[in-house]
């Protein structure tokens, strides 16, 4: 696996124009289209009386239920996939490429961070904890295991070789999804990326070290508990808690391994679902002190879900899966298939309707 890591960067810089593409397309506006709302669709976010809307190749809309949009002014051309808004009305989009745009009501979109702002910040992190671990081998504890040290040392050594190696030649890990928490935001991707901002994203912080993730496995979905918790899921069943807003992170104890997709709360509540590949999907009734490990036998893997005010869990995913279920009765599962049969990413209810984006574009269906 080390090897892997090491390897990458350097096939990359093997071909030729590849990093210029790279730097091109977080420079590059995303192309005004007609068909904009046809598009890929990754993220939803209820605005109002109209829902802003990211997907592929930089495309933000704002998209009312009648069938009315409106595309954005995209200041780049990376696929973006999480949204989330500060309680001031500034929006803010994450995606490809580790970027990070805000627009403040009224105004223009502004790419604000991306993968090289997040590499120099990995670089400077990895130094301090080279040289910590240096100063550790030279100057060993009493009770210090020599041997660990300097195994922690080497895998140090590689990262920081392979994170130089990535400045040089264009930024590779993506952004897969953002939250707000109060008036903090907290964003999280590939190989364990947690990143924090006090101050709407003028500056961030680099807090991946915090979780218990020492195999840098990928964080694909985070979401605020409305109560002062934070919940993430990844790769390999990994999942984390925060309970004091996002200052201390512990490890969550879930009855499933395979990749988790997303994961969705119900206000203040303690109702957690998360939700990932194959149908499977994991109830917490108690702020994710234990769980109950459900699985839909359509198969089909979940991308997406919202847990309404009223307790009702609604679940999207590939094949036009539309699962629906009490969270206080999950007997009582509903599975519909959408008649576009598309793979959908993300879910908001709106009465009898629900939104949905995926494959297809944004579009509304009467659920009820």
């Amino acid at each position: 696996m080390r090897v892997v890591r090491t390897l990458l960067p350097v096939l990359l810089a093997a071909v030729p124009g590849l990093a210029a593409a790279k730097a091109e397309l977080l420079e590059t506006p995303a192309i005004q289209s007609a068909r904009a709302s046809s598009s890929v669709m990754m993220a939803l976010y209820p605005q109002g009386d109209s829902f802003l809307v990211s997907g592929e190749r930089g495309i933000l809309l704002s998209w009312q239920d009648s069938g009315q949009w409106q595309q954005f002014d995209s200041p780049v051309s990376v696929a973006l996939t999480g949204l989330a808004a500060l309680p001031d009305g500034r929006a803010f989009a994450v995606g490809h490429d580790a970027a990070i745009l805000r627009r403040a009501p009224g105004g223009d979109w502004q790419k604000i961070f991306d993968g090289y702002d997040l590499t120099r910040m990995q670089i400077t992190a990895l130094e301090h904890k080279r040289d910590q671990l240096q100063q550790a081998v030279n100057n060993p504890p009493a009770d210090a295991d020599i041997d660990d040290l300097q195994m922690q040392l080497e895998d140090v050594g590689f990262n920081l070789e392979d994170a130089r190696n990535e400045l040089e030649n264009g930024p590779n890990k993506p952004l897969l999804d953002i939250t707000s928490s109060g008036d903090s935001l907290f964003a999280v991707g590939a190989y364990g990326t947690l990143l924090k901002s006090t101050n709407g994203g003028e500056t961030w912080q680099l807090l991946s070290d915090k979780l218990d993730n020492p195999d840098r496995l990928h964080l694909n979905a985070i979401t605020n508990g409305g109560d002062g918790s934070l919940y993430i899921v990844g790769e390999s069943g990994s999942g984390f808690v925060s309970r004091d807003g996002g200052t201390t992170w512990v490890r969550l104890d879930l009855p499933y391994g395979g990749s988790l997709f997303g994961v969705a709360t119900q206000a203040s509540s303690g109702n957690v679902v998360a939700f990932g590949l194959q149908g499977n999907l994991l109830i917490s009734r108690d702020a994710g002190a234990s769980w109950q490990h459900r699985h839909i036998d359509a198969g089909a893997s979940l991308l997406g879900g919202t847990l309404t005010d009223n307790g009702e869990v609604i679940l999207v995913g590939h094949g036009g899966l539309v699962a629906s279920f009490p969270i206080a009765n999950p007997d009582a599962l509903t599975v519909r298939k959408h008649p576009s049969g598309a793979a959908f990413a993300a879910v908001q209810a709106q009465g009898d309707k629900l939104i949905l984006a995926g494959q297809f574009g944004v579009t509304s269906w009467k659920f009820k």
